[in-house]
């Protein structure tokens, strides 16, 4: 029997035609709304990245620098706890999102960790602080990636402090973007000009998988969240780097409140969403912008403007981009 449909009898291959016209018009609906809906995601990341922007800004206002990638030396913290004070930049920059869940909620005045006796003797979170850091903070999240946190102890972050070109075999200690180890850059240590200085961008959050190796890693899905890691290494080499039977971790961005550069941290030694793995180790790190969005990553410049820099900016430029005072000549990059 033929199924009626408006009024008449139609078929085609055993379908209604109208079942047959609405399942083409969904199908040539989804891309759009799809696409409409990751438009609105991207906006809402460009829109927390303003706010980190202004809490930045507000910072440097009020202390007359810029917060490091983390305070070791400068810790305001007696010299036998420095080593555990660990705040990231953007824990130290809470006291200036009015707007988020985090705001005036943490004492930074005590350090991120502390030293125990046990048993076992090891490092613990500031059992004082162990709440807030917990904190799934929404202004350190792009809703477009679909990862939001690895360890229920930690809440993650997508957003990354520019630690420069890491040409200099990435090193924690000194570098040539607005943070790094004890930096308290200022406004006018930016000599490159705010508007064409990079001050954070956007990475992926890991998926908290088991470690394997970087062989493992790329022939699956997961390659593009596996960092590499060599503890013991002093600066990046490919000669570990780029080597399959190098052993990675899945745990890039696991905690906002560290300021360690594996979470909180990035460089300019490769392109947005490079094919390449970041690697890093105890002493350095080369890590690179990533998102979801579509052909390249949202960044934030020091003057608070920000942008969708493409992955196939030109290397240079992208370079140029992450250091605060080379003196080259930046050219468009949007």
């Amino acid at each position: 029997m033929l199924i009626q449909c408006a009024g008449q009898s139609a078929s085609w291959g055993g379908l209604p035609w109208c079942i047959v016209i609405i399942g083409a018009l969904v199908g040539l609906l989804l891309p759009a709304v799809q696409s409409a809906r990751e438009a609105a995601r991207r906006m809402s990341c460009s829109n927390r990245m303003k706010q980190l922007g202004l809490a930045l800004h507000m910072h440097h206002d009020t202390q007359n620098h810029f917060p490091s990638q983390r305070d070791n030396a400068k810790a305001p913290v007696p010299a036998n706890q420095q080593s555990f004070y660990r705040w990231s930049t953007f824990a130290l920059l809470t006291p200036y999102l009015e707007q988020s869940s985090i705001y005036n909620a943490i004492d930074l005045k005590k350090p991120l960790y502390l030293f125990t006796m046990g048993p076992p003797p090891g490092v613990i979170t500031h059992p004082d602080l162990a709440n807030e850091v917990s904190a799934s903070v929404a202004t350190f999240l792009c809703p477009s990636d679909v990862h939001v946190r690895i360890d229920e102890d930690w809440g993650a972050t997508n957003y990354v402090a520019n630690n420069g070109t890491g040409n200099n075999g990435g090193g924690y200690e000194d570098g040539d973007g607005l943070f790094f180890t004890d930096s308290r850059k200022k406004f006018r240590d930016v000599l490159d000009g705010t508007s064409n200085t990079a001050a954070f961008a956007e990475t992926l959050i890991g998926s908290g998988l088991p470690g394997t190796t970087r062989g493992e890693a790329n022939f699956g899905s997961e390659g593009v969240l596996a960092s590499v890691w060599n503890a013991a290494a002093q600066s990046i080499d490919d000669s570990w780097c780029l080597n399959d039977a190098s052993p990675v971790v899945f745990d890039r961005g696991k905690r906002w409140a560290d300021g360690a550069v594996i979470d909180t941290g990035y460089h300019h030694y490769r392109e947005p969403n490079a094919r390449e793995n970041d690697c890093y180790s105890r002493y350095a790190a080369q890590k690179s912008a990533r998102s979801r969005h579509v052909g390249g990553a949202t960044v934030l410049m020091v003057d608070g403007s920000v942008h969708f820099i493409t992955e196939s900016i030109d290397h240079e430029l992208w370079q140029n981009l992450g250091a605060i005072n080379d003196g080259n000549v930046v050219g468009d990059f949007e």
